[in-house]
C-alpha cells in the first residue's frame, strides 16, 4: 500500500475508533494486512473472524500458537485494538471474481537449477525474509522471493512446485526453466490441492473454491456457502475432497467434468484427514475423532480424545503387524497415538509445550514432534517410547521434514537470528548448518505428493514381511522386487504373494521355494501401493 494511502486508511480509522487502528497498524498489520484482509496471520474481521472479545484480550496479551505475546500493551491499548478488529470491512474490500483472478497474472524469473534428484528436492520457506529456498539434499542450489507463505506447496510428478500463500497468490515454480508464474485466487486462503494436471484452492474470503489449469490458467469456481476446513485430492475417486467447520457436508469434485456434489455426515468436522490407503475419512470433532468410510460415508466409529486432534498434522506408519497414525492435540500439550484400521486409541505421551506437527518418513526410526520450545520430542515407531532432541538449547525448533528416503532430517530453529539445521534420520548426527531468519515449514517433492503416502507404508511393510527373501533393485534369494513388478501382470504378484504353493508354475519354476505371507487386506494394499511406485522408478 502506497505511502499516502496508508496514512489516509491510518486518519480515516482513527477519526472513527480512536488509537484502535493506530495500534492495529503498529502492532498487528504486519502479520494480518494493513487492511485487515490477512498476511502471514488469519484476517480480522466480523462475520469472518468471531472470537469473543475476553478470549481476544487474552490472546493480544498472552500470544497462541504462531502468534507473540504483546504484554507491554496497557488494558486501553488492547481494548482499542480488539474494537477496531471487531468492526466491519466494506463488502466492497471483500469480492474477488473471475476478472480480478484472470487480471492478477504476474510472471518473474529466477535463476534456473538442475535438481538431479527429485527424492531429495526440497524447498524450505524462510519467513523473515519472504525466501523460498531451493534444496537437494544437503546442497542449497537457488533462493527466491514469496511473501507470506502459507500450508502445504504441492508438486506435479515433473517437480513443479505450487505455493500458496495466505493473502490468496499461488506460485507456479518450474527450476528447470527458472520460472515463477503466480496469480491471486482470492483475499484469503485455506489451502491448496494438486491433482493430475488440476489445482484447486480452498478461499475464506471470498468464501469459494477455484480451479486452475497447470499452468495457473482459470478455469472455474464454486461458491461455497460455508467455512471450508480445507481440500485435498482423493485418487480412488479421481478429483477431490473437501469438508466444512460448520456445516455437516463432505464435498466430493469430480476431476473429469468439475461437478461438486455433497453427501451429509452426522455433524460437522473440526479437521479432517484421509488415510494414505484412501479407504477412510477421519473427522476431528470437539470429542475427539469420528471415522467414516469413503465408500459410502457411514459413521463406523467414534473415538474419544483429550482435545481436538490436529489431523491435518497427522503421520501414518507401519510396524510389526500393525497400522499407526499420531497428532497433536490443538489446545492441550499432548500427543495421541492411535491405531489404524482397527481404529483404536493407544497412548497419550505428554509434551513439554504446545505440538503443532508430527512429522517423519519411512526411512527414519522416530516421528518428530515440535513443542514450541528448544527440543522435539522423538517417538520410536516400534517401540513407542519417546526421547528428547536439543538441536539448539534456549531457541525454539520446529518442523521437521526430510530427504524422500528419509536419510536427511532438516530442523528449523525459529528465531530471527535462526538456522535451518541438517541431521541424519538414523543417527541423529549432525550434518551442516544453514543461517536463516524465521525458517519455517519445508516441503520435500515425495513428503507432500499424496501418491507416496500409501507407498511409504508399503515399504516398511515389505521391509518387515519381505526383505529377508526380496530386495527392492537386487536379487537375493528371489528376484528383486523391482523386476517382479516390471515383469509379471500385477493380478500375478498377488496371487502369488497369497498363494504361492498354487502360482509358482504359473512363474515357470518347477517347484515352490517361497513360503506364505500372511498378510492383512490393507498390508496388501500399502505393499502394491510400494510396487506400484517402484516400477515407475520412484522407490528403491
Amino acid at each position: 500500500m502506497k505511502l499516502k494511502n496508508l496514512l489516509l486508511l491510518l486518519l480515516l480509522c482513527s477519526l472513527s475508533f480512536g488509537g484502535g487502528a493506530e495500534l492495529y497498524l503498529k502492532y498487528c498489520s504486519s502479520c494480518h494486512g494493513e487492511d485487515r484482509l490477512g498476511g502471514h496471520a488469519p484476517p480480522l474481521f466480523p462475520p469472518f473472524f468471531n472470537i469473543p472479545e475476553e478470549r481476544l484480550y487474552r490472546i493480544i496479551r498472552e500470544g497462541a500458537v504462531g502468534m507473540p505475546s504483546f504484554k507491554e500493551l496497557k488494558e486501553e491499548e488492547v481494548k482499542q485494538i480488539v474494537e477496531f478488529i471487531k468492526s466491519p470491512v466494506e463488502r466492497e474490500k471483500l469480492r474477488w471474481d473471475e476478472e480480478r483472478i484472470k487480471g492478477s497474472v504476474e510472471r518473474v524469473y529466477t535463476r534456473k537449477v538442475e535438481v538431479k534428484n527429485l527424492k531429495d528436492y526440497t524447498l524450505v520457506v524462510e519467513r523473515g525474509k519472504n525466501l523460498v529456498w531451493v534444496m537437494e539434499g544437503e546442497r542449497l542450489l537457488d533462493k527466491f522471493t514469496f511473501s507470506s507463505m502459507h500450508g502445504g506447496i504441492k508438486f506435479s510428478k515433473e517437480g513443479v512446485a505450487y505455493i500458496p500463500s495466505r493473502d490468496g497468490w499461488i506460485g507456479r515454480y518450474d527450476p528447470t526453466k527458472g520460472e515463477l508464474k503466480r496469480v491471486r485466487a482470492c483475499i484469503y486462503l485455506r489451502n491448496i490441492a494438486f491433482y493430475d494436471g488440476l489445482l484447486v484452492a480452498s478461499c475464506w474470503v471470498p468464501s469459494r473454491l477455484v480451479v486452475f489449469d497447470n499452468q495457473l490458467n482459470y478455469i472455474k469456481s464454486f461458491e461455497l456457502h460455508g467455512r471450508i476446513n480445507a481440500v485435498y485430492e482423493l485418487h480412488s475417486r479421481n478429483g477431490f475432497i473437501l469438508t466444512f467447520k460448520d456445516k455437516p457436508l463432505v464435498g466430493f469434485l469430480d476431476r473429469k467434468n468439475l461437478n461438486l456434489t455433497y453427501q451429509h455426515i452426522e455433524e460437522s468436522l473440526e479437521d479432517f484427514a484421509i488415510d494414505p490407503l484412501e479407504e477412510y475419512l477421519i473427522g476431528s470433532v470437539k470429542g475427539g475423532l469420528k471415522i467414516y468410510s469413503l465408500r459410502d460415508l457411514k459413521s463406523i466409529k467414534e473415538l474419544k480424545a483429550l482435545d481436538i486432534p490436529h489431523l491435518a498434522s497427522a503421520y501414518f506408519w507401519y510396524s510389526k503387524g500393525d497400522f499407526y497414525f499420531a497428532t497433536p492435540l490443538l489446545n492441550k500439550p499432548v500427543l495421541s497415538v492411535w491405531k489404524a484400521y482397527s481404529w483404536e486409541h493407544v497412548k497419550d505421551i505428554p509434551l513439554d509445550g504446545n505440538g503443532f506437527l508430527a512429522r517423519s518418513s519411512y526411512g527414519t526410526p522416530y516421528v518428530w514432534v515440535d513443542m514450541s520450545t528448544d527440543s522435539m520430542l522423538l517417538l520410536d515407531k516400534r517401540s513407542l517410547e519417546v526421547k528428547k532432541f536439543t538441536p539448539a538449547p534456549g531457541k525454539r525448533v520446529t518442523h521437521a521434514e526430510f530427504t524422500g528416503d528419509g536419510r536427511i532430517a532438516y530442523v528449523s530453529v525459529y528465531e530471527k537470528e535462526g538456522a535451518l539445521m541438517l541431521y541424519d534420520g538414523v543417527s541423529l548426527k549432525k550434518l551442516g548448518e544453514f543461517p536463516a531468519n524465521l525458517p519455517a515449514g519445508k516441503y520435500n517433492f515425495v513428503n507432500k505428493s499424496r501418491y507416496f503416502e500409501g507407498a511409504q507404508l508399503g515399504a516398511q511393510v515389505f521391509m518387515e514381511k519381505c526383505w529377508g527373501c526380496h530386495h527392492t533393485t537386487e536379487n537375493a534369494f528371489g528376484p528383486s522386487l523391482r523386476w517382479s513388478v516390471q515383469n509379471r501382470e500385477k493380478a500375478l504378484v498377488i496371487a502369488h504373494i497369497l498363494n504361492p504353493e498354487n502360482t509358482y508354475r504359473l512363474l515357470g519354476y518347477s517347484r515352490n521355494a517361497m513360503p506364505r505371507i500372511e498378510l492383512k487386506e490393507e498390508e496388501l494394499k500399502a505393499l502394491m501401493k510400494f510396487m506400484e511406485a517402484l516400477k515407475d522408478g520412484w522407490m528403491d
